[in-house]
């Protein structure tokens, strides 16, 4: 299993630690969680509802640093904002640009589930959100304005707030089907862990290499092994990326007499994957 997860790391994102919720957990100087907090979303992506606990215990824990814990990913708090010192209440405004692959499993730690004050409060620090940053009116998609409406979901995405951009790429497809905007959508649901419309959007591309290591990932991390096989094999294309990926699903599935194989095959396409695929094997 952890060779699993190791490899899905190396090849597409992934949720290791597969839920919809979010953590915030003070991490000591050598990247080490010491303990972790449940959070509660905002209408903004990258803004998250938190107690003061863990805000505390940062700063009476030497050389740690807050980040938080979602759908596979860690992501450093780069402000907190105290909304209800009475309460307790606080804003953690996470970095996405320094966005990068969860490698601890959350579960072998200690949490604080209890977010019952965070519930009873949401709607008050939903508007204290609103009010300290003010999002963006989103704008109608309008015939000839479909650049205007494009510019701003790119915006979106660029800040990471996902779920925005999603809505205004969709928007968008109504009013014009465009290979770049699906495939923008395709993407979008596969980092917010949906696959299954992930792999929707992504089927209705053309089938080049791109496209098929994005379905063949997604069969990766939902361990069907055989379906990855068939989408590589019915492809139709020889290249070394799909050499490599069938090395390495055959050795995910103990064959590794097949995975040597596209070893050898590998060599004089791209010496670099052959020798990755051969380190693996090992």
């Amino acid at each position: 299993m952890q060779s699993l997860i190791i490899i899905i790391l190396l090849l597409l994102p992934s949720l290791i630690f597969a839920s919809e919720s979010a953590y915030v957990f003070v991490i000591d100087e050598n990247y080490n969680p010491v303990q972790g907090y449940k959070l509660l979303e905002t209408q903004r992506d990258d803004i998250y509802i938190s107690k003061i606990e863990p805000i505390k215990k940062w700063i009476t824990t030497l050389r740690s640093q807050l980040i938080v814990v979602q759908d596979g990913y860690i992501y450093p708090v780069r402000d907190s904002i105290i909304v209800d010192k009475k309460k307790g209440i606080a804003l953690l405004l996470i970095d996405f640009s320094q966005r990068k692959p969860l490698y601890f499993n959350p579960e072998e730690f200690l949490i604080d589930r209890d977010i019952n004050v965070l519930i009873a409060n949401k709607k008050v620090t939903y508007l204290k959100v609103k009010t300290l940053f003010p999002s963006e009116i989103k704008k109608e998609a309008k015939k000839g304005k479909i650049s205007d409406y494009t510019a701003l979901a790119e915006q979106y995405e660029k800040t990471g707030q996902w779920n925005m951009a999603l809505s205004v790429y969709e928007d968008i497809l109504k009013q014009k089907q465009e290979s770049n905007i699906i495939n923008k959508i395709g993407v979008l649901y596969y980092r917010l862990g949906n696959f299954k419309k992930a792999r929707e959007y992504f089927q209705m591309l053309s089938k080049d290499e791109k496209t098929i290591a994005r379905l063949v990932g997604i069969c990766i991390i939902e361990k069907d092994f055989e379906e990855a096989l068939k989408l590589i094999n019915n492809s139709g294309l020889n290249s070394a990326y799909m050499h490599y990926l069938k090395g390495i699903i055959y050795y995910l599935i103990g064959n590794k007499d097949r995975a040597y194989i596209e070893v050898f095959m590998l060599i004089p396409l791209n010496n670099e994957l052959a020798q990755n695929l051969r380190d693996l094997l090992r």
